[in-house]
């Protein structure tokens, strides 16, 4: 079904075996001084050997000062040259092509990855919030693309294959092609050709230093999606002049550095790593566009892990390669799995960012729903010394990830889930209409357990005696988290829900709604309700202005929740209360009292959906607690978190046992 995905394909004088190719992102993975570690070695390793077609290496730094992020890798000195040659070797030899990202942050360099050094950029036109960077000279831009020219050359004493050129997501050479941080008056600034001059001249110098056998390719943005920025109409001409310059391919990508820029269009592209918002293929229009343009082969990123849809962009011609960034920290095996016609084993990414989030706030990528990532080496799932009688008590994320894992591990493993069907909090959180992915990973998750050989027990609450007629080797608790109904009066009254059952259950309502708390779950439970053209208010204890610091959809993605406030609330007839705390429920509605000044007042309601946070439900602990050999809690039994929690205990849990 998808031979064609599968078809050999040429850049330059490069044979790739298929259209698969794992573009470059950013992990964390190399050393604070700029050299390649074991664990990076093994991250690429694990996808270069599952039949990915050409993997293009997370982007080496030309130069001291242009890290765009902590513990990048380097190639602005000849030290570099011994570890990135076995980088590439070990991806080669594991069957994958190999092609190294160069790159410079310009002023987009953070400042714990460059310490002391100055911030550059085509003009002194600041990010928001960051330091003011230094204008370049003519003679600073040559000694700029005279580091790409180096590290090119220093790419090809390494074994790469090939390089990509950085020019998009507002590094440094997108800076100078967008007039928004251009403001320049010689030859590198002013109307199109003269911004991307720059890109021009890297690319004639790079093709000149290596010749014309050696795979040369940029990755270009097509739409900066940003007020006055640069666009698909300044891509189309900028693909065809890079193409005339000696560039063997283009791959295809959107969006700004930072959509906190002013000016920023609000809409399911504010990232180039989309949230769950943006449809799937979301930049594929734009490689169509600049398909138009070239001859060369045409490379595209955005959510294409769906191997539908990524065939249509083939199969429509907009373009010659399909990227899959995500889908391949998701998934390392994904490609062999679609090679295979394994597609229902397929871990497919959820879009949730938090790959970007933890790459952000810890340093390195890690993965919601792959605990393995960044683990290759270290982490295996092998077979256990003893094989153990194991009850797993719940069918949540937890739950299924730590049976999943176990059984693989030869463990006999039974699990035990007192609801019809498998999923835990997951269903509930993929019930609003732009969180439907996470659906991927219930149903895969279920499909794996079962492939595994666990006994599935649905329809069972476990109570302490079913546990100890079990007679476990192990008890794994993964009982998750129940929601939270504050204690006032009449919350136990008949038109009370939660927004768990909302969500899952699918309970039906009345007609005019209030929810009670303007977290992320609150929000889109109203969300829910208002579509179906249900009258919804939300009361909500902290500030509701919008602001970064509202209590308005605190818990959602960042990304995510730019897109919420700017397109889907003020669409909708949702009336926002905010600084309000809960008093009481009446068969008429919901009485709040005002924080500032204390007043109380009835908010009307046929139905009142209580989404006041969540618990932890471990109860059944304190009941079997030192009657069995072995008991692990895993998940939101112990406190509700987010699913990275719940699947990297249960993993780390399981291949302890």
């Amino acid at each position: 079904m998808y031979e064609k995905l599968f078809e050999p394909i040429s850049v330059g004088n490069l044979l790739l075996k298929n259209r698969l190719v794992m573009p470059a992102m950013g992990t964390g993975y190399g050393d604070s001084g700029g050299f390649v570690t074991q664990k990076l070695i093994d991250h690429y390793q694990e996808r270069a050997k599952n039949d990915v077609g050409l993997i293009i290496v997370e982007a080496a730094c030309v130069t001291p000062g242009g890290k765009s992020m902590l513990n990048q890798i380097s190639i602005d000195d000849d030290k570099f040259i011994p570890g990135l040659t076995k980088l590439s070797e070990h991806i080669k030899q594991a069957g994958a092509k190999c092609i190294l990202q160069l790159n410079h942050a310009g002023r987009a360099a953070p400042g714990d990855s460059n310490v002391g050094l100055q911030l550059v950029a085509p003009s002194p036109v600041p990010m928001r919030g960051c330091a003011m960077p230094h204008e370049l000279t003519i003679e600073e831009i040559n000694e700029i693309i005279e580091s790409f020219v180096q590290g090119t050359k220093r790419a090809q004493k390494a074994g790469f294959e090939g390089v990509e050129l950085h020019f998009a997501h507002g590094y440094l050479v997108a800076q100078f092609f967008s007039p928004l941080v251009n403001k320049r008056k010689d030859k590198y600034g002013g109307d199109l050709d003269s911004r991307i001059r720059i890109g021009v001249e890297i690319t004639k110098q790079v093709r000149q230093a290596v010749g014309s056998e050696y795979p040369v390719i940029a990755r270009l943005g097509g739409d900066e999606f940003i007020k006055g920025g640069f666009n698909i109409k300044d891509a189309k001409i900028t693909a065809a002049k890079l193409e005339e310059a000696g560039l063997d391919a283009i791959n295809v990508t959107a969006c700004y550095f930072s959509s906190h820029e002013e000016g920023y269009l609000n809409s399911p592209y504010a990232s180039s790593i989309t949230s769950m918002s943006a449809p799937h293929g979301v930049f594929a229009h734009l490689a169509g566009e600049i398909k138009k343009m070239v001859k060369i082969p045409v490379m595209v990123v955005g959510r294409l892990d769906d191997p539908n849809i990524a065939l249509d962009v083939i199969n429509t011609g907009k373009a010659d390669l399909i990227c899959i960034g995500r889908g391949l920290i998701a998934d390392a095996e994904y490609v062999s799995k679609l090679y295979n016609n394994k597609q229902d084993d397929i871990c497919r990414c959820i879009a949730c960012r938090q790959c970007s989030i933890t790459l952000s706030g810890e340093k390195q990528v890690r993965c919601a729903i792959n605990a393995f990532v960044g683990r290759e080496a270290g982490f295996q799932i092998e077979s256990a010394d003893k094989v153990k009688r194991i009850l797993v008590i719940g069918g949540g994320p937890a739950g299924m990830e730590a049976a999943r894992v176990a059984a693989l591990r030869g463990h006999n493993v039974t699990l035990m889930e007192k609801k019809p069907y498998l999923g835990g909090n997951l269903i509930a959180a993929a019930g609003v209409y732009f969180k439907n992915d996470i659906n991927y990973f219930s149903q895969y998750l279920s499909n794996a357990i079962y492939k595994a050989g666990v006994n599935v027990v649905l329809n069972t609450e476990v109570n302490e005696n079913k546990v100890l007629e079990f007679k476990p080797d192990a008890v794994i608790l993964a009982s998750g988290s129940l929601p939270a109904i504050p204690d006032i009066p009449g919350k136990d009254k008949s038109n009370v829900l939660t927004a768990v059952q909302v969500l899952e259950e699918k309970t039906q309502t009345g007609d005019t709604i209030v929810v009670a708390g303007g977290g992320d779950v609150g929000c889109e439970v109203a969300v829910y309700l208002a579509k179906q053209e249900k009258s919804v208010a939300i009361v909500e204890l902290r500030d509701t202005d919008f602001s970064v610091g509202s209590g308005l959809c605190l818990g959602m993605e960042p990304e995510l929740r730019k897109w919420f406030y700017a397109d889907v609330l003020p669409n909708l007839p949702i009336n926002v209360i905010g600084k309000a705390t809960f008093k009481e429920v009446t068969d008429e509605g919901l009485i709040i009292e005002d924080v500032e000044g204390g007043n109380s007042r009835l908010v009307k309601g046929d139905s009142i959906i209580f989404a006041a946070g969540m618990r932890g439900d471990n109860s059944i602990k304190e009941k079997i607690e030192g009657k069995v050999p072995e008991l692990y809690e895993v998940g939101d039994c112990i406190m509700a978190r987010q699913i990275i929690d719940a699947v990297t205990e249960a993993a780390e849990i399981a291949l302890k046992i």
